[in-house]
């Protein structure tokens, strides 16, 4: 612009990070709506997009051999399954009743089995084969799945299965996640105790198979039919028996502060539980970065936002943290 002149341009507005912790009661009511995901930057080359493969276009049970780490493909049976139709074995084979959660990873439906009568959830992944290094991968999770023997307050895993190039699994169907739980309100501290030995107990069960889940949260822990809290969601799982040294990032407002520095252990499982609790005891909105989130890493929780708490579940909750 000329000398001297007044620029018309708007004064960018900067807003600084809380410094304080807010309750989610505070921000009920208010509407979110995630960003919508930005657009590829380029078109991907056809091959990333198009499967050229037979294998990977094919229906088949996948499972793992003891020692293989390469998926076995073997026939989708059912009473209700005719392989020639024009229909998946998913819709032939299940009765559709409800979508119970959806995400980044893909979504999650309510379905009645047309063999036994019974109810379950089966996860479709929202993204086909890329390729068969993509498979490998993605196969991963049922490979952890498959070998991570059974416990009441894991999650139950059944089978998997892939079909034109998409995974499917089928899981044991609970009532809803604690996520949603906690939306609801205050948690009386006896259920909180009660949750809390659930969830231990199935941490330590990863633990002790030389797991560490590295994801968790409200969001991928499930209350079962039975009243049970249990674990769930493997995507993120390291094997520490199969060598696995580093992973993915799980979600930074539970995020143990050594994972940014590379260090993966059993520990970071300790954190992400006691971030959860204190999340679920004092219902509140755990910061995603910023001072707020280092204060909580270094010192632990503000005693001002646990005063409420039962003294032994609020040094729990310090110690785990």
């Amino acid at each position: 612009f000329r000398s001297g002149s007044q620029s018309c341009l708007p004064r960018p507005l900067f807003q600084e990070e809380p410094r304080t912790f807010s309750t989610k009661k505070e921000r009920r009511g208010e509407l979110f709506r995630p960003p919508p995901r930005p657009p590829p930057k380029s078109c991907p080359p056809k091959s990333r997009v198009y499967l050229r493969s037979s294998e990977l276009l094919k229906a088949q049970l996948v499972s793992f051999s003891a020692g293989q780490q390469t998926a076995t493909g073997t026939p989708l049976h059912s009473a209700a399954y005719e392989p020639g139709k024009a229909s998946s074995y998913f819709e032939q084979a299940f009765i559709k009743e409800a979508e119970i959660g959806a995400g980044y990873f893909g979504t999650v439906y309510r379905v009645r089995s047309k063999d036994d009568h019974k109810v379950y959830a089966v996860k479709i992944a929202r993204e086909r084969y890329k390729g068969p290094s993509d498979r490998a991968r993605k196969l991963e999770e049922v490979r952890k799945h498959q070998f991570l023997p059974p416990h009441s307050n894991l999650v139950r895993f059944y089978n998997s299965w892939e079909e034109r190039g998409r995974l499917y699994q089928q899981f044991e169907l609970c009532s809803q996640t604690l996520q949603e739980l906690g939306e609801g309100g205050d948690i009386p501290q006896s259920v909180v105790w009660s949750y809390l030995v659930d969830l231990l107990q199935a941490v330590q069960h990863l633990h002790d198979h030389d797991h560490i889940h590295m994801d968790i949260k409200p969001e991928n822990i499930f209350i079962g039919m039975d009243g049970i809290c249990k674990l769930g969601d493997f995507g993120l799982m390291l094997d520490l028996a199969a060598a696995e040294r580093t992973g993915m990032e799980g979600d930074p407002k539970y995020l143990a502060p050594e994972v940014l520095q590379g260090r993966y252990t059993k520990a970071c499982d300790v954190f992400s539980l006691g971030a959860t609790v204190l999340e679920l005891s004092c219902d509140l909105d755990l910061p995603r970065g910023g001072d707020l989130w280092h204060s909580l890493r270094k010192v632990g929780p503000d005693p001002s936002c646990t005063l409420h708490l039962q003294p032994e579940l609020r040094r729990v909750v310090q110690l785990m943290m």
